[in-house]
């Protein structure tokens, strides 16, 4: 797992990142990465959630949304999972502005 956490890290997070985790051991190493400058974590099994800006809260709310978006279908196949993540993604990303978005989208 501790791999996947470094790929991920590679694909996705630009260079002198600072990560917030919790304390998962896949994360342990985070700090050895290349890309990472500092590696924040919480303990949320010793009853630590946030430790001044320290948290990862945002994560666990977008998990919450995703779960509860795909919901609605009563099962997603695994092939057309990562469309359904980058629906949602983008819906939450642009949210007030979606709309005019996807027009302007649309008629260029």
């Amino acid at each position: 797992m501790r791999k996947v956490v470094g790929g991920i890290v590679d694909r996705f997070v630009e260079n002198e990142a600072i990560i917030y985790t919790d304390e998962y051991v896949i994360y342990n190493n985070l700090i050895n990465h290349e890309k990472v400058v500092n590696h924040h974590t919480v303990n949320h099994g010793g009853g630590e959630f946030a430790r001044g800006e320290v948290h990862v809260n945002n994560n666990e709310n977008r998990h919450s949304l995703l779960r509860r978006f795909l919901r609605i279908f009563r099962g997603v196949s695994k092939d057309n999972l990562q469309g359904y993540i980058l629906l949602e993604q983008f819906r939450i990303n642009y949210k007030t502005d979606s709309y005019d978005m996807i027009l302007q989208t649309i008629i260029e």
